[in-house]
């Protein structure tokens, strides 16, 4: 491992933890502008476009082509370390920070396994594991080999999935995060349009 790998690690490292706190700067939906559920996404510069750049940070780290490499690759890390694979499990509930119980989706071919829903003054919405997360729970996520988490489904609608490879990468090379391409697949224009509809203790107004 060189010196100048090891700084530039250091560097996207510092870039991905930076982005977290600048998503949860403003406190309250009305400022953070996460997934309202039952509505459409919308984006405010100081929170949820910070996605970009991870995604971005997330594919210098790991991916790799014929013609570019990986740094963990670079530095042959990429299959020794674990990743911690934060996605929920596909059971028909957008899962709760605080462990609220007995929400289901209404749309039974909806999944959106890397967020979760928490209740901000009377409004649910859905925002990243991060958010309000507690270290002791990442101790129940499962660590998994490179491949397995680079191809784990975490969004599906209508059938049509996205693996956590190419969520990362469409935001990365089509939406905004290194280029921008006007084609992106449809199952991504799907997630980014798609409403979250959930059925709490049977009311189906959210």
């Amino acid at each position: 491992m060189t010196i100048e790998l090891q700084q530039q690690l250091t560097e996207q490292l510092y870039f991905l933890d930076s982005s977290p706190t600048r998503f949860s700067i403003n406190q309250n939906s009305s400022k953070l502008n996460n997934k309202v559920l039952g509505q459409s996404m919308i984006f405010d510069v100081s929170s949820e476009v910070e996605a970009k750049k991870i995604a971005t940070c997330i594919r210098i780290l790991l991916h790799d082509t014929n013609s570019s490499h990986s740094l963990l690759g670079q530095m042959n890390e990429k299959f020794r370390i674990k990743f911690i694979d934060s996605c929920t499990p596909n059971d028909g509930r957008l899962h709760s920070m605080t462990g609220m119980k007995g929400v289901k989706a209404i749309d039974k071919n909806q999944y959106f396994g890397l967020v979760a829903k928490v209740n901000e003054l009377g409004t649910l919405i859905a925002v990243p594991f991060f958010t309000q997360h507690l270290a002791h729970w990442y101790s129940s996520y499962e660590e998994i080999e490179f491949n397995d988490w680079w191809g784990k489904v975490v969004i599906s609608i209508e059938g049509q999935e996205l693996r956590r490879k190419d969520l990362i990468l469409t935001v990365a090379n089509k939406d905004g995060g290194a280029h921008v391409d006007r084609n992106q697949p449809e199952n991504y224009r799907l997630a980014k349009v798609t409403p979250l509809s959930l059925d709490v203790n049977d009311t189906d107004n959210i």
